[in-house]
């Protein structure tokens, strides 16, 4: 397994990942372009290339030389992060891929000094809620969104040792 950031010139692979990785997601609680536009299982190339524009640090995860998963790091300011993107194909999941990615970006977090890590991720993914809690997230709080058609839960991770 190997982790490496990603450049502009793997945007069509971020876009494999997210797309693939996110379609089960879509489906489950039952997102479509219309309702949900911004969801990950439509991303485009364009939000890629926005994304990459904004600095968002994106690392791509090859088992065997072939890309399975990603994630992305943005900077909300000096001191808190977000972790973004998480995503791996359905096929190499249950491999603690998605924990190594996690694991990539919390430790990327506290070498940049950052103090504390956020995410955001659907309320009533309570699996999703569950792995995030074993990692240590806790519980921010929730909110609706006129633009989504689901409760948006925050979580976030104070960092020791930034």
């Amino acid at each position: 397994m190997d982790i490496r950031q990603a450049s502009e010139a793997d945007i069509s692979i971020l876009l494999t990942i997210l797309r693939k990785s996110f379609a089960d997601v879509a489906k489950r609680f039952q997102l479509t372009v219309e309702n949900c536009p911004k969801n990950l299982a439509f991303c485009t190339e364009q939000r890629i290339k926005d994304d990459f524009a904004r600095n968002l640090k994106y690392y791509i995860l090859q088992e065997g030389g072939q890309p399975c998963g990603c994630v992305a790091l943005e900077i909300a300011n000096s001191t808190v992060c977000y972790l973004e993107r998480l995503a791996v194909l359905p096929e190499y999941r249950r491999k603690g891929f998605g924990k190594a990615l996690a694991r990539h970006v919390l430790a990327t977090a506290i070498e940049m000094g950052m103090q504390r890590v956020e995410i955001g991720i659907i309320s009533e993914d309570t699996e999703l809620k569950d792995w995030y809690q074993k990692f240590g997230f806790v519980h921010k709080g929730t909110r609706k969104f006129d633009h989504l058609p689901f409760i948006v839960e925050f979580m976030c991770m104070e960092l020791n040792g930034a």
